[in-house]
């Protein structure tokens, strides 16, 4: 496994912002729980990792390698 980091992402879908200046760093072997409401970026957060999603702004690492475009 390798660490997370979301650095300063934002995810617009037209004027809706879903994903606002996301700062998030998850360690390596770290366990992690999205909680929150419906439609606040719970879903989009992990469909951006996961590259379903184009990245409005800001990066996204595993490790050390940026995966904005993998």
């Amino acid at each position: 496994m390798a660490s997370v980091t979301y650095d300063h992402v934002t995810k617009r879908f037209g004027q809706v912002v879903a994903v606002s200046d996301l700062n998030l760093e998850i360690a390596d072997k770290e366990f992690l729980v999205l909680v929150g409401p419906s439609g606040c970026g719970k879903s989009t957060s992990l469909r951006l990792l996961a590259g379903l999603e184009e990245i409005g702004e800001g990066d996204i690492y595993i490790g050390d390698r940026l995966v904005n475009d993998v």
